[in-house]
């Protein structure tokens, strides 16, 4: 079935708030990997992509936040390049008080 057919998505965001930020990065550790600290790849069928943009879209100020999907072509996994560490620190530096 069509519908079934995953794609991979590289989906970033920015928000100037704290409690937003971790909000989306909540979120998004559901759906993927995270690859940045703000930046995640995520396997996405469709279905599952609609109801992602739809949460991330009530989430945010549209005025102030930014997110951003960019889908990977199947055939350039296996070509993508890396350096450096192979994942982040889990631990958010953040401090709010």
């Amino acid at each position: 079935m069509i519908g079934d057919k995953c794609q991979i998505w590289v989906i970033a965001y920015d928000s100037p708030s704290n409690k937003r930020r971790r909000k989306l990065a909540k979120l998004l550790e559901g759906h993927g990997l995270r690859v940045q600290w703000s930046v995640f790849e995520c396997e996405l069928r469709e279905d599952q992509l609609q109801r992602l943009r739809l949460r991330l879209s009530r989430m945010i100020v549209s005025e102030q936040d930014s997110v951003r999907f960019w889908p990977v072509p199947l055939r350039s996994g296996s070509q993508s390049l890396h350096l450096g560490r192979t994942m982040p620190s889990p631990e958010w530096e953040d401090r709010v008080i």
